[in-house]
């Protein structure tokens, strides 16, 4: 056990109970491919990608390679001011745009998921605000989602321990059901909530399009009924894509599968493939005109340090340049099927497992809830990831939902994912509810 006062960290919401279970021996040392192996020298398949950002594993030959040179040229440049961002910047939007959708053509660069939706959501009020329309101040999301935290980000994420942590977040946030849980017809949740609040006072909508506390799908017909709710009344679809974008459902972005027009999209986590820090906002054609027609005076000010670092951007170069050849992206679809698969049978075994459901290689195993043989709420599923764990597999527990993730890099073989299942399915056997 490590030694409260001499350990040098602030790495979890709760210390005390943390470093009850924490040891030199089981701190990561290394990762090759989709694994890592920690102090004692003991491999462990990453079945979660690191915190779901590690898409192409750990020694991914283009990326290192990239990075490298990058270091060598120029290790450093921002993107806050003064006319000279790092030419870098501008040829990964350039790589990046023709497989985004077609009505989407201004990127900006941020540090992480977090600030990408919170930069879309203050963006959003700004353009509001700027063209006159000083009422539209309301953002609407969906209990459930993750959208990063801190004060705007928090705000927008769906999850009320966030919410009552610490105090106010950003003001004028507010949240409903998903259709997941039970709303009457496409989009009804949002569209009667916001019908009945006004909306002419509401400046955007953030939705994930896999929601990632629980991997719930919106379907197509909610996605697309939403769309045309909030083009109806001038409110700005805000998608956030920081988990599902780049790779992880099997294309570039969900939004194009789904074939819906956000104003704004927002990406990170596979962006540069968890080498850098490194996320995006990226605006629909409509938004950047309103944006850059916009006088001097009328300055939207944003931005930090690290915002589009060269060394992010270099990672995120080789990652599209990966993924552009195609055989990254069939490789997800063939995987993710071949897991979902897996799961489903593993399921069908166990009647403790409640559902399967995800997209691609995003797939959630939800567990029942307590009355039906299983224990209620988080606790079952931190007992399954630590059950996996200790069986070589690393998967992630949800703080809400009474599920896993499991999320492997898009990389991963078919003898990874038997390994994954069949995992699972002795864990399953095992574990006491």
């Amino acid at each position: 056990m490590i030694d409260r006062d001499t350990y040098p960290l602030w790495n979890s919401p709760s210390m005390g109970a943390y470093l009850t279970t924490l040891s030199h021996e089981n701190m990561l040392v290394e990762g090759r491919g989709v694994r890592v192996r920690d102090a004692a020298g003991r491999w462990f398949l990453d079945a979660r990608s690191g915190l779901w950002n590690v898409t192409l594993g750990y020694d991914h030959p283009k990326v290192t390679e990239a990075i490298e040179r990058q270091l060598r040229t120029l290790p450093f440049a921002n993107l806050v001011g003064y006319g000279r961002p790092g030419a870098i910047a501008v040829e990964a939007a350039e790589a990046l745009l023709p497989h985004l959708p077609v009505h989407m053509n201004k990127i900006r660069y941020c540090s992480n998921g977090s600030q990408a939706v919170e930069t879309a959501v203050l963006l959003s009020r700004f353009l509001h605000h700027s063209g006159g329309d000083r009422d539209r101040l309301a953002v609407f999301g969906m209990w459930h989602g993750y959208h990063g935290l801190g004060s705007g980000a928090g705000a927008v994420t769906g999850m009320s321990y966030v919410h009552d942590q610490s105090g106010p977040l950003l003001p004028e946030v507010h949240h409903v059901s998903g259709p997941f849980e039970g709303a009457a017809a496409p989009g009804a949740g949002l569209e009667q909530t916001i019908t009945a609040y006004g909306p002419e006072r509401v400046a955007a909508v953030v939705v994930e399009l896999v929601v990632g506390e629980g991997g719930h799908v919106l379907s197509d017909d909610y996605l697309h009924s939403l769309e045309r709710f909030c083009r109806g009344h001038g409110i700005h679809l805000i998608v956030d894509e920081v988990s599902t974008g780049m790779g992880r459902t099997g294309a570039f972005t969900r939004t194009e599968q789904v074939g819906i027009r956000p104003d704004i999209l927002t990406l990170g986590k596979g962006l540069s493939a968890g080498y850098a820090p490194l996320s995006a906002v990226v605006l629909s054609d409509e938004v950047s005109a309103r944006l850059f027609d916009l006088d001097f005076e009328q300055k939207f000010l944003i931005g930090s340090t690290n915002d589009g670092h060269p060394l992010g951007l270099a990672a995120s170069m080789a990652v599209i340049d990966t993924l552009a050849d195609g055989d990254v992206l069939e490789n997800v679809d063939a995987m993710g099927a071949l897991l979902r698969s897996g799961l489903d049978e593993v399921a069908a075994r166990h009647p403790h497992v409640a559902a399967v459901r995800g997209a691609g290689l995003m797939q959630a195993v939800e567990m029942a809830s307590a009355g039906d043989g299983a224990l209620a709420g988080g606790a079952t599923a931190d007992h399954l990831r630590l059950a996996l764990e200790e069986r070589g597999v690393l998967v992630s527990s949800l703080a809400m939902a009474p599920a896993i993730m499991i999320i492997p890099p898009l990389v991963v073989a078919p003898s990874d994912v038997e390994e994954i299942v069949t995992t699972l399915d002795k864990a399953l056997a095992e574990i006491r509810y």
